[in-house]
């Protein structure tokens, strides 16, 4: 018994490790880039206002054809669908390769049409994300449910979120010493991506909830209560990217502009990465966060405080709290929305397409009206934008737990 009971845990991690090694090579390519892109549309000539439409585009795109995705083509296959979308983003990748070149080679920098023609591979790049990440987090959570659902998310915001770690770091090193550095990185680990996904099978993680609708042991929930939370989460990842958009895209130039160089932003954005990483990974193997209202308010709170900090801030040790703070806030808001969104929904496609939708929107916010703002009305008029959309944020998180908390509820287990 004790044999065929490891010989079957031996089978399903041989089954899965190619869908986690799928999300860290994506993800530490797109952290690559994507740390680097304020610095690569600086290289050739681009504005604050076109590094925040770069990453604003990108998801926008992400958005519209998530939408779509999830609407027309739930139906398909998610070993065929991410494979394709990884295929796609490698072409997008690769025109970005030739206009920084181009750019470069022929010293054509300041030139808006190769800035903008940056901007749309960028968004192309977005669309066809869009095929990945929700199939992907389907296909890992599509059989699990309470307990074991928690880890198996932990276990996967683990794997992405350690790339999140390494990845701004190589990109900030990568690009001081090469605009195209961080690009061409980028390509070779969209290209593992690939490989690994081909190794992958249909029963890598159970049955795909794209595929088919599967039996899961149903836990009892208190729908009103977990819908007051599902809002409450809601409010709160939006808040975090918002956050997140703004210093993603527009801090990377004022820390420049403060006499730092681009490899101590990758250091920054990397101790982002080291307590997202923890929070997200510790959130994945506790329990006793869930159905606690109080801590979705806390993390609201305490991003301020890390605003405040980028804000009035001048040193390098006074951007390291922030960031270790915003990294611990996004890391349990990110956990959070996953969770309340998964747990006992039978059809998880929809909720994962809920929980991408709502981070997207949240970035084409934050980083789409921080290039505006740091354009028109001063290097730091983003910061105090997203303060005041966490503190509407927090009203309105007080407001959901007042008007949708049921008068009497027992909390899940």
């Amino acid at each position: 018994m004790k044999k065929s009971l490891s010989k079957c845990v031996r089978q399903a991690l041989a089954n899965v490790w190619p869908l986690y090694g799928a999300a860290f090579a994506m993800a530490i390519g797109l952290s690559v880039l994507w740390t680097a892109m304020p610095f690569i549309l600086r290289n050739i000539g681009g504005t604050e206002e076109h590094v925040g439409y770069a990453w604003a585009a990108n998801m926008l795109g992400y958005l519209l054809s998530l939408l779509f995705a999830t609407s027309m083509l739930g139906h398909l296959n998610p070993r065929h669908i991410t494979r394709m979308a990884v295929a796609a983003m490698l072409l997008a990748i690769l025109v970005m390769a030739v206009v920084v070149y181009h750019a470069i080679a022929h010293n054509q920098l300041n030139s808006p049409m190769l800035i903008w023609m940056m901007i749309g591979a960028g968004t192309l790049a977005g669309a066809a994300m869009s095929l990945f990440w929700p199939f992907l987090m389907s296909w890992v959570s599509a059989d699990y449910e309470g307990t074991a659902l928690n880890r198996r998310l932990g276990t996967y915001n683990g794997t992405w979120s350690a790339a999140a770690i390494t990845g701004p770091l190589i990109g900030g090193v990568l690009v001081d010493m090469s605009t195209l550095g961080p690009i061409t990185a980028c390509i070779a680990c969209l290209a593992i991506c690939f490989v690994l996904l081909c190794l992958a099978h249909d029963t890598s993680a159970g049955t795909a909830a794209f595929v088919k609708p599967v039996d899961v042991v149903q836990i009892p929930f208190d729908r009103e209560l977990l819908l007051c939370f599902r809002w409450m989460a809601r409010v709160g990842l939006f808040c975090s990217w918002v956050c997140l958009g703004v210093s993603r895209s527009q801090f990377a130039l004022l820390f420049t502009g403060l006499g730092f160089s681009e490899t101590q932003f990758g250091i920054i954005i990397t101790i982002f990465g080291i307590f997202n990483f923890l929070i997200l990974t510790g959130s994945g193997r506790l329990s006793f966060w869930h159905f606690k209202p109080v801590l979705l308010l806390s993390a609201q709170m305490v991003l301020v405080i890390s605003l405040f900090l980028i804000i009035f801030g001048r040193t390098l040790w006074t951007f390291v709290p922030a960031f270790v703070i915003m990294g611990s806030s996004f890391g349990f808001a990110y956990s959070s929305h996953l969770y309340y969104g998964a747990c006992g929904s039978k059809k998880r496609s929809a909720q994962m397409a809920t929980h991408e939708v709502t981070l997207s929107l949240g970035v084409i916010v934050g980083s789409g009206a921080g290039g505006y703002l740091s354009r028109h009305f001063g290097v730091y008029s983003p910061y105090w934008f997203a303060v005041i959309v966490l503190a509407l944020g927090l009203i309105a998180q007080v407001i959901a737990w007042v008007v949708l908390k049921p008068e009497q509820h027992s909390q899940p287990a």
